[in-house]
């Protein structure tokens, strides 16, 4: 009996470590996202992330390794958010005109959130001098976004719920449909975020154009 609540302590402590780490791992994404939105990335120091975030420069590098791996993980989170409805149990034995609309709908408020148009512009700004940056953001952020939704197509080819010749090239164009004007005319600045239900209606209709004539023999 001794040992069991031993071992019960020990887990609890293992747990409350891990959840003070994972508290202090998202105050330095958030502090790294708020400076490099403000001050550029070539421009942030970890002096101005570890002063924003309360952390300390070891722990920092613990985590993230410096400057390039808290960039690297910001961009791996808002990919994982902006894709979390395409990991929801049972999405591919539901009809693909439902999950798309979910995912399209999901994907396209984040990439237009305000903190993701300014990361966006970040990179196009500084890219051309600091092209590994450009790279990574392409690789875990859209590269990774077409690599998902590929692996999708694939599987839906593969049932015969969907027809296409190459589900690569699928989710390079139903990426680009999702996209539309909305995000340039944000990129620019002429004008506001879309509200949810003009999103809504926009995917809705963007998912209707691309399953047209894409349907299997399911």
């Amino acid at each position: 009996m001794p040992e069991m609540t031993t071992l019960t302590m020990t887990e609890q402590s293992d747990a409350a470590a891990h959840s003070r780490l994972e508290a202090r791992r998202r105050a330095f994404l958030d502090a790294a996202s708020a400076a490099f939105l403000e001050k550029g990335y070539a421009n942030t120091t970890l002096g101005d992330i570890i002063a924003r975030s309360g952390g300390s420069r070891q722990t920092l590098y613990a985590l993230f390794g410096g400057k390039q791996g808290l960039f690297e993980a910001i961009v791996a989170r808002r990919n994982t958010e902006a894709f979390s409805p395409l990991r929801a149990g049972g999405r591919l034995d539901r009809p693909p005109e439902e999950v798309l609309v979910e995912i399209g709908t999901h994907f396209l408020r984040s990439v237009l959130a305000p903190d993701a148009i300014g990361l966006y512009r970040l990179v196009v700004a500084e890219g051309p001098t600091m092209p590994a940056l450009s790279e990574r953001f392409w690789e875990l952020g859209p590269g990774r976004t077409i690599t998902v939704l590929g692996g999708y197509f694939a599987e839906q080819k593969r049932r015969g719920v969907l027809d296409l010749a190459d589900p690569d090239l699928a989710a390079r164009q139903f990426q680009g449909i999702l996209l539309g004007s909305y995000h340039m005319e944000c990129l620019l600045g002429v004008r506001e975020t879309p509200a949810p239900e003009e999103i809504e209606r926009f995917v809705k209709a963007a998912v209707a154009r691309f399953l047209d004539g894409s349907k299997g023999s399911k």
